[in-house]
């Protein structure tokens, strides 16, 4: 009896050891979690937008402040979320509140993928630092951390969802199951990527456990958990009621609504066009986890998928999550988000992170505990290398650009804005800092909407459109005054324009980081001027548009609008130059609605210039003029040209005796 009493007193004994040990450890690891958190938070913070970025960032935070409704999916939590941080921090800018909402949201996802490799997948303190920090130094991860955008918070999702999938992998527990499910939901409703993951998630499930699909009653709850979790999207007809100044796609009808949540109007600007593409998208999504892991971490997340099989780990859902990133983009991404714009893939380097973290695990077992702390170099690099390249403290960029267009527009005026990384930063600064409320803006470039009828008078009312309109209306003409174009009436004298500054804030600083968009909106600036002086003063505008060129020398746009410039100003040498670049960048159609292709323009232009080559040798030698080689000659067989009809192939001729005079007879190239 007396042993039978000691017996139990020592499992009891023991049994309470256990338990106080996990909770120390649960201490612990809460602690060390809320202490990496914090460490990211301050390098976001440090670095953390002060302004409006380029983007969507401008009508996400637009959106926040005004309770609209941005671009599909609608992204209404992010929407009511931001609204209360935005309340919570009263001081700084909106844009400013909202970079650091990112930074929470981003420092929360590397806590809680600490939290899950600690707690859920057993692994040690310095493998699971080692992968939180991987992750949070990663360059895409680390570049959505401290600017206004939704893809922190959909991190945080992913590694929440799965953190609840892993315990009911371990468990079988319906109530864990119901919350992944759950978490999924509520996810999806600031990214639909979430939807994603609750399909890899109820695949997975039913592999683990065919049986379950022989109770109904965890299938509801799960079912039931992630519909919960989607109630945040009857925000979107609720306030479209109201309309809002910024409602896209005004989904209060049911058709419309699932116009908005589905993205149906952007799945025409999906890059791919057949199965052969995906090879080309499987392998840029491959080679960037070796940049946005540092190749170290992706060959540790290789060993730790191996390792996570043979150890009965649910690396299969993770692999599934990375795996369905990699279909939908595939799927419907664009060419500049499949292989310019790494943000969409950040699922997937979450999930690859954890991977490493497991391989980092085993790694540390087989090292001594001095070499211990050796993987840590590898994020600690990271954070070495790409910090200058993330220090967005001084970005000024987006705001200097609109705020030059807006200082440009008379009073009472009209502006007709479209294109995303014009139009959104005009949006924030309108509607959020109250800038230019004599300012009609009509928000031309949201939902696909049409331009409303205008009824005004050229000569009494200013209206102005950021974009070439692409419209003759018998009686008016589209002049370029700056950054803008401005309706005026045919046959008077062109208005004057109101010139911005020469550069943008920031634009010639290298401490400003310039980011693909960034580049493409300095490339706007100059490209704008350019075109305003194409007339006025060649000279000028040929400098503003090789210094478009040298901004954004990967805007495929940018470059075939600069050869349809040099065509239409007989400059067919230059024109073939750009198109070439054009085509180079992308051999494609350009995302627009006529789906122009640069090859097509070049084909065309070595039509013309093989017509104007042969009839320019006619007329030298029926002029009895040598071979053009300076000044005088340019101008005489522009003279020639003129008297034969050829008003263009003239101009081009005098543009280079321009050139020329002015002692730079160089021919523009972009080749690279």
């Amino acid at each position: 009896m007396q042993a039978r009493c000691a017996r139990v007193t020592s499992a009891r004994v023991y049994s309470a050891r256990v338990i106080a040990t996990e909770r120390r450890e649960r201490r612990v690891t809460a602690v060390l979690a809320l202490g990496i958190g914090l460490l990211a938070f301050a390098v976001y913070a440090w670095g953390a937008c002060r302004s409006i970025y380029v983007g969507d960032s401008g009508e996400l935070v637009t959106a926040v402040s005004v309770l609209g409704i941005p671009h599909p999916s609608g992204y209404p939590l992010y929407v009511l979320l931001g609204k209360l941080w935005t309340l919570a921090l009263p001081f700084g800018s909106v844009a400013w509140r909202m970079s650091l909402f990112s930074a929470a949201c981003a420092a929360g996802t590397v806590s809680a993928l600490f939290v899950l490799l600690r707690s859920a997948a057993g692994t040690g303190v310095g493998s699971a630092a080692f992968a939180a920090l991987l992750l949070a130094f990663g360059p895409s991860f680390w570049g959505e951390a401290n600017i206004q955008r939704v893809y922190a918070l959909n991190a945080l999702f992913v590694v929440l969802a799965m953190h609840a999938a892993w315990r009911w992998y371990a468990s079988r527990s319906g109530a864990a199951l119901a919350l992944a499910f759950f978490l999924c939901g509520l996810g999806a409703s600031n990214h639909t990527f979430m939807g994603v993951e609750a399909l890899a998630l109820a695949l997975f499930v039913v592999a683990c456990d065919p049986r379950i699909l022989l109770r109904p009653s965890e299938i509801a709850a799960a079912a039931g958990a992630c519909l919960a979790g989607l109630l945040p999207y009857a925000y979107l007809p609720l306030r479209s009621l109201a309309d809002p100044p910024l409602d896209w796609g005004n989904p209060e009808t049911l058709e419309n609504f699932v116009d908005v949540v589905l993205r149906r109007g952007f799945w025409e600007r999906a890059w791919i066009e057949s199965a052969a593409d995906l090879v080309p998208i499987a392998r840029d999504w491959l080679a960037s986890l070796g940049g946005e892991l540092a190749y170290a971490g992706a060959a540790l997340a290789l060993v730790g998928l191996v390792a996570g099989r043979r150890r009965g780990w649910p690396v299969g859902l993770v692999a599934l999550v990375m795996l369905g990133n990699l279909a939908a983009l595939a799927l419907h991404g664009s060419r500049s988000d499949l292989f310019l714009w790494h943000r969409y893939y950040i699922p997937s380097y979450a999930m690859a992170a954890l991977l490493a973290g497991l391989g980092c695990d085993q790694l540390l077992r087989r090292l001594p505990r001095a070499a211990r702390a050796l993987p840590l170099l590898v994020p600690l690099a990271l954070l070495a290398t790409g910090f200058r390249s993330f220090d967005r403290s001084r970005y000024r960029v987006a705001e200097a650009f609109s705020t030059e267009l807006l200082r440009e527009l008379p009073p009472g005026a009209t502006l007709s804005a479209s294109d995303d990384n014009v139009l959104f930063s005009l949006l924030y600064l309108h509607f959020v800092e109250g800038m230019r409320p004599d300012v009609e803006l009509i928000l031309q470039g949201v939902g696909g909407a049409d331009l409303p009828p205008l009824h005004f008078d050229p000569d009494r009312d200013p209206v102005f459109f950021t974009h070439h309109p692409n419209w003759e209306v018998p009686g008016l003409e589209v002049v370029p005054v700056g950054l803008v174009f401005r309706i005026a009436r045919s046959g008077r004298p062109w208005p004057d324009p109101t010139l911005p500054a020469s550069t943008l804030a920031g634009e010639d600083d290298p401490r400003v980081p310039k980011d693909d968009l960034t580049q493409d909106l300095i490339g706007q600036f100059h490209y704008m001027l350019g075109v305003t002086f194409e007339t006025r003063d060649w000279l000028r505008a040929r400098g503003e548009l090789e210094a478009a060129a040298r901004a954004a020398p990967d805007n495929d746009v940018l470059f075939y609008n600069e050869g349809l410039l040099y065509r239409r100003n007989g400059l067919l040498d230059e024109a073939a130059a750009a198109f070439e670049r054009a085509r180079a960048i992308n051999p494609r159609h350009l995302p627009s609605g006529n789906r122009p292709r640069a090859s097509d323009r070049l084909a065309e232009l070595d039509v013309e210039r093989r017509r104007l080559a042969s009839l320019e040798a006619e007329l030298e030698q029926g002029a009895g003029l040598a071979p053009v080689r300076d000044a005088a000659g340019h101008r005489a067989l522009a003279a020639l040209l003129e008297a034969r009809g050829e008003a263009v192939a003239a101009r081009g001729h005098r543009l280079r005796a321009l050139a020329l005079d002015a002692g730079d007879g160089a021919r523009v190239s972009w080749s690279q």
